[in-house]
């Protein structure tokens, strides 16, 4: 499978662009086919560096960058300095999201670029996705919706690419449900228990915020890890006062 040829023709369309991208397998997907329809030049990395970005990400942007011989930008954003935020209503995405892609796009506009895009393909929007009015406010352009490609078209490419695919995952204040209100202390916590798992799970892993404790969601192919962990995991928890409560997906 080569680069299909309505993503190429939306990809030219766009000239110089910068790419908002969050170390998930549609925007890498469609950060590589960038730099390899429009070449290194052309394409620009943005990442909203937060506290709710996972350092796994991180590093996998930063490894991902030096692989295509392009500058990963990290733009430093503070979501909790917001109380619209922080009090976690079910505008908390869309609030989010429009600062992330207000911030970027400014961004990527100082450094040439015409166009900021981003990995929303079909299957997204069957989905109940906040972030989406977000991001047509601020005017970012989604390839993959141009080219009516879903998920299984872009793992497909993906694996042209080379790319190894992860799990589906959100970031860390997706682990607090609505209305418990989001603190520094809680995605510290969250991170700190994830972060030892995160690059061996085969399947869906999530520390979710409870009252009084912390539920480990996790997949039956991560069954023997998780158990394999629940010494450290428990350390972790109850050194901040949590009790831990593990429930396996049905998945």
């Amino acid at each position: 499978m080569s680069i299909p040829q309505m993503l190429k023709e939306s990809l030219l369309d766009k000239g110089c662009c910068g790419i908002l991208f969050s170390g998930g397998l549609d925007s890498e997907v469609l950060l590589r086919s960038a730099v390899r329809v429009l070449g290194t030049s052309n394409v620009v990395s943005l990442t909203a560096d937060t506290g709710l970005l996972a350092d796994f990400y991180r590093r996998h942007i930063r490894s991902v960058a030096e692989e295509l011989c392009i500058e990963p930008l990290f733009v430093t954003l503070n979501p909790l300095s917001s109380s619209e935020f922080t009090q976690n209503t079910n505008k908390r995405c869309y609030i989010c999201k429009k600062g992330i892609c207000s911030s970027l796009k400014a961004e990527a506009l100082a450094r040439g670029c015409i166009t900021v895009m981003d990995g929303t393909n079909t299957d997204d929007l069957n989905e109940y996705r906040p972030g989406l009015a977000a991001a047509a406010e601020t005017g970012i352009v989604h390839p993959f919706l141009e080219a009516g490609m879903g998920k299984s078209e872009i793992a497909q490419l993906g694996v042209l690419f080379g790319v190894r695919e992860y799990p589906s995952d959100s970031c860390l204040a997706t682990r607090i449900p609505h209305g418990e209100m989001i603190t520094t202390e809680l995605l510290s916590i969250i991170e700190s228990m994830e972060a030892p798992l995160r690059p061996s799970v085969k399947g869906r892993f999530r520390v979710i915020a409870g009252i009084g404790s912390l539920h480990i969601d996790y997949s039956v192919v991560d069954e023997l890890l998780v158990k394999n962990s629940l010494g450290e995991l428990k350390r972790i928890a109850e050194k901040s006062g949590y009790e831990i409560e593990l429930h396996l997906l049905e998945l």
